[in-house]
């Protein structure tokens, strides 16, 4: 055994290499991860909706959906957005392994998102879980450029904002009157006239 095999000390650094950001291969921080995550939800988004007007599903005067829905789905509307989805659902697994490798956790974790609640964990240590300093089994950390901490931290914004604000809609509703919970009789009787 060489004592360059032993001991990080002793062995070459790691060739620079280019990183592809869509590539399942390297490693995302937190910041870079998110900031992607955001970026394909995006291009996803604004991607079918210039699919629904193109294809005329959706109306952008009257805000409203063709009632013929169900069957531009069947046809070529309907095949773009498999492809869609099947571009997003890739993606969103790169990002995922990407980070796991940034843990140095193996990638084959993401098969962790199928089963139920279980997933629920996995997003939160994803979202939350430290990367490792240094180099790792997956490379080198990859500096997270600007754009990605912008774009993170505006999705950050967005998403404390958004929670904040359907709080406050939920609690004014409760406090106008306009969501009153029914007592549990009344559940019993209105769910008995049904059967």
């Amino acid at each position: 055994m060489n004592p360059q095999d032993s001991s990080p000390f002793f062995s070459r650094p790691p060739l620079p290499t280019n990183d592809n950001p869509l590539s399942p291969q390297g490693r995302f921080g937190r910041l870079s991860s998110i900031g992607w995550y955001g970026f394909v939800h995006l291009i996803t988004f604004f991607a079918t909706l210039a699919l629904s007007l193109t294809m005329g599903i959706f109306h952008l005067n009257t805000l409203s959906v063709d009632n013929q829905f169900v069957n531009t789905l069947t046809g070529l509307a309907g095949l773009g957005f498999v492809v869609i989805l099947v571009l997003y659902l890739y993606f969103l697994m790169v990002i995922s392994i990407r980070r796991l490798h940034d843990m140095n956790r193996s990638g084959w974790l993401i098969l962790l998102f199928l089963i139920p609640l279980l997933n629920i964990f996995m997003g939160l240590y994803l979202l939350l879980g430290s990367g490792s300093k240094g180099v790792n089994n997956y490379g080198l950390p990859r500096a997270t450029p600007v754009w990605e901490k912008i774009l993170a931290w505006l999705m950050i914004i967005i998403t404390v904002l958004s929670f904040m604000a359907s709080s406050s809609i939920v609690s004014y509703m409760f406090g106008a009157g306009e969501l009153e919970m029914p007592q549990p009789q009344e559940v019993i009787q209105k769910g008995t006239a049904y059967f």
